[in-house]
């Protein structure tokens, strides 16, 4: 909004500047200063338009042509901008998408590893020998039948 203001307030100067009525009002130069009140070691200066009415017209067009095109390239400028901003959104929400799916990966290749090494752990445990609570018949016993 800046630049189209500026641009607004130097084509409202130079149109005004071009069109106005020549008041010869005098111009001084204090020092590396120009203003229109007197000033103590100022010179007066010659600030007259010595350009012809065609030549002002052409620099009153030039200026709007540049002003158009300031404004052209900052609402180009701007564009750009939003669109930047929406492919930064878009890669962004791409990476965290990226990022919960690599958290989810992790998760399961740690419950994964849980349960291998909880097995593994079991298949390293001492068996023990269960005894019988009955005795085995007698080998005499046996043989009688």
């Amino acid at each position: 909004m800046g630049h189209r203001t500026h641009a607004a307030q130097l084509l409202f100067v130079f149109v005004v500047s071009i069109f106005a009525p020549t008041a010869h009002a005098a111009v001084y130069r204090c020092g590396a200063i120009y203003q229109d009140v007197p000033c103590a070691d100022g010179s007066t200066i010659q600030a007259e338009d010595s350009r012809s009415p065609q030549q002002q017209a052409e620099t009153a067009r030039a200026v709007h042509k540049d002003a158009a095109m300031a404004e052209a390239l900052h609402k180009q400028r701007i564009q750009q901008e939003a669109q930047l901003a929406q492919q930064q959104q878009a890669a962004h929400k791409v990476q965290l998408a990226q990022e919960a799916e690599a958290a989810k990966d992790a998760k399961a290749q740690a419950a994964l590893a849980a349960k291998a090494e909880a097995e593994r752990q079991k298949a390293l445990k001492p068996h023990r020998i269960k005894t019988r609570k009955t005795p085995l018949p007698k080998a005499s016993a046996a043989k009688a039948r």
